[in-house]
Parts: structure tokens; C-alpha cells; sequence
């Protein structure tokens, strides 16, 4: 190695251990220790719902089923999946705003990535009612119909590979006029029955979970992480430490999403689970684990999916 070499060598090393001082990693430990439970229960959660995408497709059928079906889906599946699990670091290294953040942009990936995948299929765009009576909506399904009419057979192309309705919206996703609101969104979902069986979902994902996370979002003093120890431990106002209330919220809401992120998945994979044995078999040994994640409305619409 010549001198060049061993000085940038050197430069990237006091960078790394500048960085991994700042990542926060001496937290993570104090943060396992008081909330080690509640904590578990949403790490395995998340896990679990990455788990589930595969043991719900068949892997022999006498009619081959492919990811292809669910894959509008699937794409922000993936991408929930890292961000939730991302999200959950930054709380165990003390970053809670940054945690609650990445948290809502984990629901809002979850939400859309059903709402792409319904409208992918003529059966879900025929019951779209919701989306009738809002502007942003009926431009969508105008544009979807526009392109049908031109081309028919890409309504069977869909029906094979929802993802293909990404490549047609492309034009369009940017624009405000085509862009229904999360709420609308919601309501849609909820007619839809993709997040049967959560009572008043409406009301319980939109106000409850989606409103107190955007606080975080939208940087409301209180919710801020120096905000909370102002409120909380004011002693403490300007170190970045373990905050065990703050991380007792974080932990209640990262499982209450994973619950409904599994609601979801549980719903959008219905057909292929009513058809399926394999799926339902696959879900069946599922229920108990469930069980010990608590996972209250995954449990419900498990046990009436394998009925």
C-alpha cells in the first residue's frame, strides 16, 4: 500500500468511527433493556409480515400462482417492510422523532401499495364508489378507462400483473389533480374491505394512527425529540439518551401497525388463500404465533380466512 493509500485508508477510518459515534449505537442496549418485551413483540412482527407474503403463495397448484398477481403490492411491501425495520433502529438508538417519521411513512406505503393493487383489478374499480364522489379519483379511473379503450387487452395484463398499472399512472403520479388524499384513500380501502376486520377503520387509522404519527411528521413542538424532554425530563434537555417514555409509545405504535400491515396483507391475499390449500394450511400454522405476537386483528381475520 503506498502512502497515498495508507492516508485515505486512515481518512475513512476516523470518518467511520466519527460516524458510528453519531449513529447512536451505545443506546441500543439501555433501549432492549427497559422495553425488551413490548419491543420483541414488534420486531417479530414486522418479520412476520415479510414471512407471510411467501407462505401465501402456492408453491404447487395445479394452476401455477404467481407473485406477478399481487405485485403492485409487493413492491411497496418490500419497501414497508425496510422502512419499518429502519424505523425501529433509529427508536433503539434514541432518535424518536426520525423513528415515528419513518413509522408513518411505513403506513403510508402499506395504504397505497393496497390501494395500487386494488385498482389494478376490474372487480375492486367497478365497487369504487368512494372514489366517484371525489375528483382526484374519477381522474384516475378516467385515465385507467382512457387507456383501456385504446388498448383492451392491458385490462388482462393487469389482472396477470397488477404492477404493470405503475408503468400507465407514471404520466400522471406527480400531478396534484390525479392525487386522491390519504383520508379518501382510507375510506376507499375500507369499502373495499381490505382492512376488515378493524372496527370503524376510518376513523381508527386515519384519525387515530395516521393523524398522531403525521404530528411527528409535521414537526409540532411537543412531538419534537428536545420537545418531549422539555415536557418530560427537562434536566436532560439537550442529551440525546434513552427516554423511556417516548420509547414505550414507539413500541406500542410500531406493533399496532404491523398489525394492521399484516390486516392488510392477510386481505389483499384472500383470494389465493380461499382457493389455496396450501395457503390456508400455511396460515393455519401461523395462529400461534399470532397469538404470542398479539396481534389481535391479524388473529381475528386469520382464524375467519381459514375457516
Amino acid at each position: 500500500m503506498n502512502h497515498k493509500q495508507s492516508e485515505f485508508e486512515e481518512i475513512i477510518g476516523s470518518a467511520y468511527y466519527h460516524i458510528d459515534k453519531e449513529i447512536g449505537l451505545e443506546s441500543v442496549k439501555p433501549s432492549l433493556r427497559i422495553e425488551y418485551k413490548n419491543l420483541q413483540k414488534a420486531h417479530d412482527s414486522i418479520h412476520e409480515f415479510m414471512l407471510l407474503a411467501s407462505l401465501l403463495l402456492p408453491s404447487q397448484t395445479k394452476k401455477k400462482i404467481s407473485w406477478h398477481r399481487k405485485s403492485a403490492f409487493f413492491v411497496y411491501h418490500w419497501e414497508a417492510f425496510h422502512h419499518a425495520h429502519r424505523s425501529l433502529i433509529e427508536a433503539l438508538c434514541a432518535y424518536y422523532n426520525v423513528a415515528f417519521v419513518l413509522l408513518r411513512v411505513t403506513l403510508e406505503l402499506l395504504i397505497k401499495g393496497a390501494f395500487w393493487e386494488c385498482l389494478s383489478h376490474k372487480r375492486f374499480r367497478e365497487e369504487s364508489q368512494i372514489l366517484d364522489k371525489d375528483n382526484h379519483g374519477r381522474k384516475i379511473k378516467e385515465w385507467l378507462e382512457d387507456i383501456f379503450k385504446l388498448a383492451p387487452h392491458i385490462k388482462e395484463e393487469f389482472e396477470r400483473t397488477s404492477a404493470g398499472i405503475y408503468d400507465k399512472i407514471t404520466p400522471i403520479i406527480e400531478d396534484q389533480n390525479f392525487r386522491p388524499d390519504v383520508k379518501t384513500i382510507v375510506r376507499q380501502l375500507e369499502h373495499w374491505g381490505i382492512f376488515n376486520p378493524i372496527p370503524d377503520s376510518t376513523t381508527s387509522i386515519y384519525k387515530e394512527i395516521y393523524g398522531r404519527l403525521s404530528a411527528d411528521v409535521h414537526i409540532k413542538p411537543d412531538r419534537t425529540d428536545i420537545g418531549k424532554r422539555i415536557l418530560n425530563t427537562p434536566e436532560q434537555i439537550f442529551d440525546q439518551e434513552v427516554f423511556q417514555k417516548a420509547l414505550s409509545e414507539y413500541a406500542h405504535r410500531l406493533h399496532e401497525v404491523m398489525d394492521l400491515a399484516i390486516v392488510i396483507e392477510l386481505n389483499i391475499m384472500r383470494d389465493i388463500i380461499e382457493v389455496y390449500d396450501e395457503a390456508k394450511t400455511n396460515l393455519r400454522e401461523r395462529i400461534e404465533t399470532f397469538k404470542q405476537l398479539r396481534l389481535k386483528y391479524s388473529l381475528t381475520r386469520a382464524k375467519e380466512l381459514i375457516k
